[in-house]
């Protein structure tokens, strides 16, 4: 299990396509990224929920293709989620109970005086 931290410090930082992502949330959502194909030479890569009877919109998503990059990115880089790594899906099931949204913001504003 390995987290993906934003502003480690590195330029570019290589990425097995083949592993498993996983995404937690603030909110407390728990979801995956898969890549979806849609037809022939299109497909993109979208996060899915874990949730039952959760599904994936694609209406509309005639230029909103994302790839591998993006979508792991803007994940990564989004103070509200927290994106692990895992080799299988066995070892992150494994880890299910670890899988938790991790506050990396320190500064907290508030009205009231401490």
């Amino acid at each position: 299990m390995k987290i993906l931290e934003p502003n480690n410090g590195q330029e570019f930082v290589p990425i097995a396509l083949h592993h498993i992502y996983i995404q937690a949330t603030d909110t407390g959502r728990i979801m995956f990224l898969k890549e979806i194909k849609i037809g022939p030479a299109q497909h993109t890569w979208e996060w899915i929920d874990f949730r039952i009877n959760s599904w994936v919109d694609l209406s509309g998503i005639k230029d909103r293709y994302c790839s591998f990059d993006n979508a792991i990115n803007r994940a990564v880089n989004d103070l509200y989620c927290t994106v692990y790594e895992f080799e299988t899906f066995d070892k992150a099931a494994n880890n299910w109970d670890n899988i938790k949204y991790t506050d990396c913001i320190t500064t907290v504003y508030s009205s009231k005086e401490k």
